[in-house]
């Protein structure tokens, strides 16, 4: 089987590199470069006509969205035990793949770039502090779900990584943590796994071959 994930820096597609990594895949990284406009390319919007990352072909095949994917590596590497499988736990980790998705990732990006989400003028502070409102409102579920635990479930799964890539864009976007200690220890504990030290290296060298190429 050949996988082939397309990636960029920074993006949401770290939740896939991660989840391939923990599952000790083999899979090429096609890095996307959005400041050059890749991803609304002709060649990228035959793989992905939605224009977005991560996508991951298989064999040849493209498979989109995070929460599918997601779960995809995760039924063809059972060993690695990157999700909870059987029983209502199994549900309840395909919901919170999907509140990472639908419910706290949109309410992200008009933090920093309102102007995307309105097109009357002078009304952009107001969708970021609509944004920011809901956006804390989602962090404070997940402070009490973490209140005296390590991890969402009950090892270390891709609710996790998902989680953390969430909480790394609200630090990102100097989004005022500073009400989450549980969120953060988190944080802390999932940035010291050896899939994330990887990945943030190779995000380093991504970043870095961008500016190469100016």
């Amino acid at each position: 089987m050949k996988l082939k994930l397309y990636y960029a820096p920074i993006s949401c597609s770290l939740v896939p590199y991660v989840a391939l990594i923990e599952a000790g895949a083999k899979f090429e990284v096609h890095v996307v470069n959005f400041m050059r406009g890749e991803h609304v390319s002709d060649a990228y919007m035959r793989i992905n006509p939605k224009h977005k990352v991560p996508v991951l072909l298989i064999d040849g095949v493209p498979l989109t969205e995070n929460v599918a994917i997601l779960q995809w590596i995760a039924s063809q590497y059972p060993q690695a035990n990157l999700l909870p499988r059987g029983g209502l736990e199994e549900f309840k980790a395909i919901s919170f793949l999907a509140w990472c998705a639908a419910g706290i990732h949109p309410h992200l990006t008009p933090n920093v770039l309102p102007e995307r989400y309105c097109d009357l003028p002078g009304t952009e502070e107001s969708v970021r502090r609509c944004a920011q409102k809901m956006l804390l409102e989602n962090f404070q579920i997940a402070e009490d779900l973490l209140a005296g635990r390590d991890w969402f479930f009950d090892r270390f799964t891709l609710a996790d990584a998902y989680f953390f890539w969430c909480f790394r864009r609200g630090v990102a976007f100097k989004v005022d943590m500073s009400g989450f200690p549980n969120c953060r220890t988190h944080f802390n504990r999932v940035s010291a796994r050896a899939s994330i030290q990887n990945l943030i290296s190779f995000e380093e060298r991504a970043m870095a071959s961008f500016q190469n190429q100016r």
